[in-house]
């Protein structure tokens, strides 16, 4: 039966090995949020048009971001809809509108706390949405339901996603209690009548939904014959392509060259005032502007290059102290006969067993930590399949680089040093 020397290295000093461990696990822990925020980064980019029903999506060609979409004429939906091919167009309203934290008064007002009471009457940037409350335009059919609520241009429906500084009575989120409760959005009063769970996205810490009718009434700077994006869906959704054609031709847009980067000026590409885009180029889009071409993604990415660097900075003292200390029963075995490249296995093994215990601790940290961020801030951390499997192969290429810059110490082990 063979020795397991490398485990048997590991176990001899167990502080030493401890503070390897440690290292691994702090790295890891750095690369697993690293990669997490990034993730919700690219989920909270599209996690409102996720939510959304359609096949093709019509918007403006000066389109800068979710919450400056800019408008362009209803009519050019009413165009689309003359094509058998599309069973429904529905318009959708976006902006960022102004909310107002409830002022609450009387007997109301003895029940919240002095944070809340703080924070009544200041103004905040909401995200604000309009949709016809007889005809959704969302897949869940929970937000149809609460949508079907607005009934009447005053009243909205809130986002319990939506951060404290937005005025809730219990000052943590919004919930039951708020229903009801007045208030101010854009220039006119409000009332809360509903709440969905969506999120808000990059631009803002809130968001509401209100009719077509209320949403020009939070942006008075935007008419009902304005809209910001045409909502599509056809007969035959594999078809979206052919359908996207057909309207380019219709409204007189040059199709894009094959291949081209996602990264384009659509303003250059059209002489028209809208823009048709698939659902996966609509996810693309965004997610290109905000994990590619924004700083946010870089940082991200950046950490996770900043993170293999401590850790195999941490892994390479441990294995190469390691190493010098243990010098001479290095020698040893390669009088008896043992090959370098015997001891380089023996030292690489010892690298991806430092790896994977240290690896196991910290994704339960790790998933305690996701948990905790996307409960105090809101953001969507997910630890998909993917992460997980990434994370453990840069933990062992960590430790793999590590041994192989500290293996230059082993070939250094001479057994004439013996005598």
């Amino acid at each position: 039966m063979k020795t397991p020397l490398a485990w048997k290295n590991l176990t001899h000093n167990r502080v030493r090995t401890a503070i390897g461990v440690a290292g691994v696990g702090f790295a890891v822990i750095l690369i697993f949020m690293q990669m997490g925020f990034k993730g919700a980064i690219r989920k909270t980019a599209t996690q409102i048009y996720d939510a959304l029903e359609f096949d093709l999506m019509l918007r403006s060609p000066a389109y800068l971001h979710l919450t400056e979409p800019r408008s362009f004429p209803r009519s050019r939906i009413h165009q689309a809809a003359s094509l058998p091919e599309v069973t429904q167009v529905r318009p959708f309203y976006l902006g960022l509108s102004e909310w107002q934290a409830p002022v609450l008064h009387g007997s109301a007002q003895a029940k919240v706390s002095d944070e809340v009471l703080q924070r009544a009457g200041q103004w905040r940037g909401i995200i604000t949405m309009g949709t016809n409350p007889n005809d959704p335009v969302f897949v869940r059919e929970d937000i149809r339901q609460e949508a079907r609520k607005l009934t009447d241009s005053r009243f909205v429906i809130v986002d319990d996603k939506s951060k404290a500084e937005y005025g809730p009575t219990n000052g943590d989120r919004f919930s039951e209690a708020d229903i009801g409760v007045k208030t101010s959005l854009g220039p006119h009063r409000v009332q809360i009548v509903g709440l969905f769970r969506l999120g808000t996205g990059m631009a803002s810490n809130g968001a509401c939904l209100t009719s077509p009718e209320g949403y020009v009434r939070a942006c008075p700077w935007q008419t009902i014959d304005e809209i910001n994006f045409g909502l599509l869906k056809l007969e035959n959704p594999d078809a979206a392509d052919q359908v996207k054609s057909q309207l380019q031709q219709i409204y007189g847009i040059p199709e894009r060259p094959p291949g081209e980067d996602i990264n384009y000026s659509a303003a250059s590409l059209t002489n028209s005032d809208v823009e048709i885009l698939t659902r996966d180029e609509v996810k693309a889009v965004e997610e290109y502007r905000w994990v590619v071409d924004t700083p946010l993604g870089q940082i991200f990415t950046m950490g996770v290059w900043v993170a293999m660097f401590v850790g195999v900075a941490i892994v390479y003292q441990v294995l190469s102290t390691d190493i010098a200390n243990m010098m001479g029963e290095y020698a040893t075995l390669k009088a008896m006969g043992y090959s370098n490249r015997y001891l380089t296995v023996v030292v690489l093994q010892q690298s991806v067993m430092l790896a994977i215990v240290g690896y196991i601790p910290s994704i339960a940290i790790s998933r305690f930590l996701y948990w905790f961020v996307e409960r105090e801030s809101g953001m969507p951390m997910f630890m998909t399949p993917r992460i997980i499997v990434t994370v453990l192969l840069l933990a062992i290429a960590i430790c793999v680089v590590s041994g192989m810059a500290a293996l230059r110490k082993l070939y250094q082990a001479d057994p004439a040093d013996l005598f």
